[in-house]
């Protein structure tokens, strides 16, 4: 294995290799040649020496490990209100603002600091970016925190993204974001690399990083679904986020599942215009269920209310249908469901549906369970994206020159 300082990065960041020792028996490299590009690795401050490792032939190991300097990521994950079926002649408040949850992420995928802003999505992105902007400056005054500091941004939206040119491709949830140049208009603020990623692909990024990921020698598929308002899935493959040709990928909210029900990409029958949260309340509602937000229904489904309770076990059934294909084609180690609408009633429906209609093959080793992280997922799946960009081994490679 010819291992630049980029690999031998890797190999540390892993945990398959922490001393100079085990770095020379993985990479078969000389002593003099590893020397140099762990030293390099040591002098830009992009590891440190972390005390003893233990005896290795009779002399203390010296423990490495990955502590960048200078690589605090802002994230933001931009998230619609949750649609109400009440008005407020109702006498119960309307849906709340659209928000955008901001953090400050360590190179470890721990949250520094984090703030909650209110957005009206629907203002356009350049009204929210600029205010996404002020508030990353806010947030970072308010910790402390040097904007020098900050080695990378990332945003997450709740609509495909083009891998390609990093924009969102015809998001039927934020019309007119459409090709706006978000990228391009946080570096005007913040001149470090931008990622913009889908919601559910950064949720299972984090979800995936926190579980196993760094540790797996041999990364197992990952599928994590995001039962909300809306559906979608993530995908994690041989360790990477799979965003598809154009971040399509995982787009299974517009699967078709038969029905009559309106998707708001216009066609009909689609798994989130029939099973998605939103759909759930307006069925409800039409079912003369008074039930106006997600987190009523949840409380409504713990107290075992038949109605409600019906059309959760029809959504996970319909769900689990979707997922049955999808396990199929990938045959996952693990599918994780997460969202509000991750409660037991419904992980009890996707898992039966999954089993039902997938092959047992496919299934003898699968995992199905809730979110680790819960609403962190997104925030921290952001942050790791950036900090695999920027210490990927040929990133590190040309800094080190």
């Amino acid at each position: 294995m010819a291992a630049g300082a980029g690999e031998i990065l890797q190999l540390i960041r892993s945990g398959r290799a922490t001393t100079r020792t085990a770095v020379l028996d993985a990479t078969g490299l000389s002593r003099v040649t590893v020397a140099q590009r762990i030293d390099a690795l040591l002098a830009a401050g992009i590891i440190r020496a972390a005390g003893d490792a233990g005896a290795t032939g009779g002399r203390r190991a010296e423990r490495l490990v990955f502590d960048p300097e200078d690589s605090l990521v802002l994230v933001a994950a931009l998230e619609p209100a949750e649609p109400s079926t009440r008005s407020p002649d109702g006498g119960a408040p309307p849906a709340g603002p659209d928000a955008a949850a901001l953090a400050v992420v360590d190179p470890h995928g721990t949250l520094l600091a984090r703030a909650a802003l209110p957005v009206d999505l629907s203002a356009g992105p350049a009204v929210v970016v600029p205010q996404v902007l002020d508030g990353f400056d806010a947030l970072l005054a308010d910790a402390g925190i040097e904007q020098s500091a900050v080695g990378g941004v990332a945003l997450s939206v709740p609509g495909p993204v083009d891998p390609h040119d990093h924009r969102l491709s015809d998001p039927p949830v934020l019309p007119g974001w459409g090709g706006w140049p978000v990228v391009e208009a946080v570096r005007t603020r913040f001149d470090v690399p931008v990622h913009l990623e889908n919601d559910a692909d950064a949720t299972a990024y984090g979800e995936y990083t926190e579980l196993a990921g760094r540790h797996q020698e041999r990364p197992q598929p990952f599928v994590l679904v995001k039962a909300s308002n809306f559906l979608g899935a993530g995908l994690v493959l041989d360790g990477r986020i799979y965003r598809g040709t154009d971040g399509g990928a995982g787009d299974i909210g517009h699967v078709d599942v038969g029905g009559d029900a309106v998707c708001r990409c216009g066609r009909r029958g689609c798994l989130a215009a029939e099973a998605g949260g939103a759909a759930l309340l307006r069925r409800l509602g039409k079912a003369g269920v008074d039930v106006g937000s997600l987190a009523e229904l949840c409380a409504l489904a713990e107290r075992g209310d038949p109605r409600v309770t019906a059309e959760l076990d029809r959504a996970a059934a319909l769900t689990g249908r979707v997922l049955a294909v999808l396990v199929g084609v990938l045959n996952p180690a693990d599918l994780v469901v997460t969202g509000e609408l991750a409660v037991p009633t419904v992980m009890a429906g996707v898992r039966a549906g999954v089993y039902a209609g997938a092959q047992p093959r496919a299934t003898a080793r699968l995992r199905i369970r809730p979110a680790v992280l819960g609403p962190d997922a997104v925030l921290v799946g952001l942050a790791r994206v950036a900090v695999d960009d920027r210490f990927s081994a040929p990133a590190v490679d040309a800094r080190l020159g």
